[in-house]
């Protein structure tokens, strides 16, 4: 089995059973012990797992970027998903935006098109109004961090809708679960996942196995747009 072989079923083992130790994985991939210490050490090093005693985990992220952060990372895949979740807005459509940097670059390919936004993203205020596309905003709580509202007000307004399409943001996701840092966040996604016609996750290629603690759905209840799918 060669190297990159070697690292998917690591990953792939670890996805689904969390933790695994050394001696699993040295019989599950018939490799010696240097050569699963070499491979650990490469994961470890990528930022995908943590080594503990006599085995491994995924690397679970805790940390929540800010959206002003966030704002500056991948720019120009963010963009080029922005323009592909556009692509599938039709005029007439009422469509659910979540808060994030990727969602906030899609409104720059919206101008002119006849649709009703419904967000509960502060960001989006000032280019939804510059773009003179009629507008939502959801109430709540503000979340001073990541820009939104949340809260028992903002879902109670939420479940109000129902949506052609929801385009929503992620921090991370593997083969099972698309994940974020707050379970707020994550119920208030779930929700507009389950209000819409259709629902895309917006999510560079960064964020491929990036575990957090809060899921917002299956893979497979939301498709996936990245720069490069």
């Amino acid at each position: 089995m060669i190297f990159e072989e070697r690292l998917d079923v690591i990953l792939d083992t670890l996805n689904k059973e969390k933790k695994i130790s050394n001696k699993d994985l040295i019989k599950k991939l018939e490799v010696s012990e240097s050569t699963l210490r070499r491979d650990l050490d490469h994961l470890v090093e990528d930022g995908k797992i943590k080594r503990v005693h006599g085995g491994a985990v995924l690397n679970i992220e805790a940390e929540e970027l800010s959206f002003d952060t966030n704002e500056l990372t991948n720019p120009t895949s963010k963009r080029e998903i922005a323009k592909k979740a556009a692509s599938l807005v039709e005029d007439k459509m009422v469509i659910f935006l979540d808060g994030g940097s990727t969602c906030n670059l899609v409104i720059d390919y919206l101008r002119g098109k006849d649709i009703r936004v419904v967000t509960h993203g502060l960001m989006h205020m000032a280019k939804l109004m510059e773009n003179n596309i009629p507008t939502t905003l959801l109430g709540g709580d503000i979340k001073v961090k990541t820009k939104v509202n949340l809260g028992l007000v903002t879902l109670d307004q939420l479940s109000n809708y129902s949506f052609d399409i929801a385009f929503l943001g992620a921090n991370g996701y593997d083969k099972d679960y698309y994940y974020t840092a707050d379970i707020n966040e994550a119920i208030l996604k779930k929700t507009a996942a389950k209000l819409s016609e259709k629902a895309y996750i917006l999510a560079d290629s960064s964020k491929e196995n990036l575990i957090y603690h809060a899921r917002i759905c299956k893979i497979d209840e939301c498709e996936l747009i990245r720069e490069d799918k």
